[in-house]
C-alpha cells in the first residue's frame, strides 16, 4: 500500500504540475507547449483512474479474506472481533 500511496502522490504533483504549465503556454501563446501539457495529463489521470480501481479490488479482496477468517475462527468456537485492525490494514 505504500507503493500505491507514492505512485498517488506523484501522480497528483504530475498533474498539477503540467495543469500549471498548460495555463503558462496559454498565456504565453506556446500551442506546442500547451497541445503536450493537455496530452500528458490525460495519460495522468487515466494512469490515477487505473490505480484507484487497482486499489479499490485489493481492499475488497482483502476485506472477503477477512470476512472468511472471521467466520471460520466463529465456526470453530473462536471469536475474535475487532473493528480497528481492518482500518490499520487499509493505512499499512
Amino acid at each position: 500500500m505504500k507503493k500505491h500511496f507514492i505512485l498517488n502522490l506523484l501522480l497528483n504533483l504530475g498533474i498539477i504540475f503540467l495543469v500549471m504549465s498548460g495555463v503558462a503556454a496559454y498565456r504565453s501563446g506556446n500551442m506546442l507547449i500547451l497541445g503536450v501539457a493537455i496530452a500528458l495529463s490525460v495519460v495522468l489521470i487515466y494512469l490515477k483512474v487505473v490505480l484507484l480501481k487497482h486499489v479499490k479490488a485489493e481492499l475488497i479482496r482483502k476485506q472477503q479474506e477477512q470476512q472468511k477468517t472471521q467466520q471460520a475462527q466463529k465456526q470453530k468456537g473462536i471469536i475474535i472481533d475487532y473493528p480497528f485492525l481492518s482500518l490499520l490494514d487499509i493505512i499499512i
